[in-house]
């Protein structure tokens, strides 16, 4: 395998504003999403159906985007990308913020999947670390902050009615961000090398993107069900407050345990990261259900916290490994996460009426651990695969 050329890693200030950028595109739609629902029952007699278009709608935008970014990868600097996903994620969190009616908001979603974000931040943030687990564990530090962030902003921002002020100012600090990040990172490459961005997918590739969707969609389908789980073990206990500080708490454990993700994968492999991470969730999902008291519940949520966070990660510098090209295989591997945020809560949906809330939970393991089966059967020694040009 040939070891490709690397852009110099990005200064301090570069790489500071590029974390930046990451953090409030992470953190501007979650300012919403614990709010959607109420937000437009205010606009619409049915919020029902609004409600179920638009937390769709970024997947569709997102999944329909995917053949293109190579394409646009041919014609665009990274920096010009890092521009294009700065403007369209302020212009849809502008519409969102001016929206009065529920089409207004949709098409604010809408603009939200079309920024592609979490494909050109990916690159980025990979061309500009010193290494793929580095990059990447550095990307999801960001993105773990920005879900701590944005919904207690949210949150804060809906009791004052000034959630439209909100997500305009969140619109204006994200254009300040990403000319930072795009001037900073003016000699950064998506593609390290002069080879054209090619779409193809082995038969590894697959088995990786199938390993992300179920480890995704393990993951979705367990945030979406544990409420109704533990409302149904101890709603005096479980109270909508706690239900959200054990969902804060998986997400700052997560916070401070990806630099030893970062090792993993840089020191043994993305694949073993990988592997990890899916059997860990899959255990750690199956176990709720099992009757462990609070304080189990508790040290149980971090511990998905702690390893989920280096499924992301791990998944990106895996595709990459395998595939010709850094920026397919980006779209790739978000397309599989954002497929699969569709498909979890899906699947344990159908698991609720015959087995109630706790077989939402046990279909969560059962998708994690699919995502792990994918791997060991894959026909490619994936196994072998490390992170190019450490």
């Amino acid at each position: 395998m040939r070891v490709r050329e690397e852009a110099p890693p990005l200064g301090l200030a570069g790489f500071a504003a590029l974390v930046l950028l990451q953090l409030l595109v992470t953190a501007a739609p979650l300012a919403l999403l614990p709010f959607l629902g109420l937000h437009l029952a205010r606009m619409s007699a049915a919020p029902a159906f609004w409600t179920a278009a638009a937390l769709a709608a970024p997947a569709v935008t997102t999944l329909a985007m995917t053949p293109a970014w190579a394409g646009l990868a041919r014609v665009l600097s990274l920096p010009s990308l890092i521009v294009w996903t700065g403007i369209f994620t302020a212009a849809s969190c502008a519409i969102i913020a001016v929206a009065s009616d529920p089409l207004t908001l949709l098409a604010g979603r809408l603009v939200q999947g079309l920024a592609g974000g979490g494909v050109v931040l990916a690159l980025a943030f990979r061309a500009g670390g010193r290494s793929a687990g580095r990059g990447f564990a550095a990307m999801q530090q960001a993105v773990s902050a920005g879900c701590l962030l944005g919904p207690l902003a949210g949150g804060f921002a809906f009791e004052r009615e000034q959630l439209g002020p909100l997500m305009l100012g969140f619109g204006g600090l994200i254009l300040v961000a990403m000319v930072a990040a795009a001037t900073t990172g003016r000699d950064l490459s998506a593609e390290p090398d002069a080879e054209t961005p090619s779409g193809r997918a082995d038969s590894s590739d697959l088995s990786l993107l199938c390993a992300g969707l179920c480890g995704s969609a393990g993951a979705f389908a367990f945030v979406a069900f544990f409420p109704a789980w533990a409302n149904a073990y101890d709603p005096v206990l479980y109270t909508p407050g706690l239900i959200g500080l054990l969902h804060s708490l998986s997400w700052l454990v997560a916070l401070l345990i990806l630099p030893l993700w970062a090792r993993v994968m840089d020191g043994v492999s993305p694949m073993a990261a990988l592997n990890l991470s899916l059997i860990g969730c899959a255990l750690g999902f199956a176990a709720v259900p099992l009757g462990a008291g609070l304080a189990g519940i508790v040290a149980l949520r971090l511990l998905q916290g702690a390893l989920f966070a280096g499924q992301a990660p791990a998944l990106f510098a895996a595709v990459e490994a395998v595939g010709p090209s850094r920026t397919a295989a980006m779209a790739r591997a978000r397309a599989s996460l954002t497929l699969g945020q569709l498909v979890g809560p899906f699947v344990a949906g159908l698991a609720l009426a015959p087995l109630g809330p706790s077989g939402a939970l046990f279909a969560a393991a059962g998708l994690s651990c699919a995502g792990a089966v994918a791997l060991a059967t894959a026909s490619h020694p994936l196994r072998t695969i490390r992170s190019r040009a450490r």
